[in-house]
């Protein structure tokens, strides 16, 4: 069995965030956002520019309320088992200043899981893919798989069932895994070629 080098998102494939963040948002700013728009920032919805919906996104991972969120059991379970057997790296799009706030989370609940962890904010996940060696990418979003898909990284996992994940994968060949579970036996499926 091949030992695969596995970039793996962080929010809402390792920690369920964006309804967190999202509901917090609402409440925060009086906005009525739904999920199905958690990434299409627009002045209307958010009551904001792009740029300061991004400023108050990171002040809510920032916060300590943010900080008490877990990831699930399983998730810590299998994340430590694929660990075990392959490389993993976080990259994540999360803003690099938010990266003490990644890295408390990583060290908390997933200790020694982790090669690397790596923000790219708005830069391109596929170009970090392509310089770490990544076998595999395995993310909710689907730009991010066509972004590693572009530059030349086949083994692509689109995690998750989110009313937000509304494109049409049929032009990029990924996989679809609604959970840990379908994710570990993926990854088997791959290392097993």
């Amino acid at each position: 069995m091949k030992r695969l080098v596995i970039a793996i998102d962080c929010d809402d494939v390792l920690i369920d965030s964006t309804k967190y963040v999202i509901s917090q948002y609402n409440q925060y700013y009086n906005t009525a956002v739904k999920l199905e728009g958690a990434f299409s920032i627009n002045d209307r919805d958010f009551g904001a520019t792009r740029t300061q919906v991004l400023e108050r996104f990171n002040d809510i991972y920032r916060s300590e309320s943010f900080r008490q969120l877990k990831p699930y059991t399983e998730v810590m379970e299998a994340v430590r088992g694929v660990g075990g057997r392959h490389e993993l790296h976080i990259v994540t799009a999360r803003d690099p200043i938010l990266e003490p706030v990644t890295v408390r989370m990583i060290n908390e609940h997933f200790p020694n899981c982790f090669t690397k962890i790596e923000h790219v904010g708005e830069g391109s996940k596929g170009n970090l893919c392509q310089v770490l060696q990544a076998d595999v990418l395995i993310d909710d979003g689907f730009h991010h798989l066509a972004s590693a898909y572009d530059c030349g990284i086949s083994d692509l996992i689109w995690f998750g069932n989110y009313p937000w994940q509304t494109e049409d994968s049929k032009d990029i060949p990924v996989r679809r895994c609604c959970d840990w579970r379908e994710v570990e036996a993926e990854i088997e499926r791959i290392a097993s070629r």
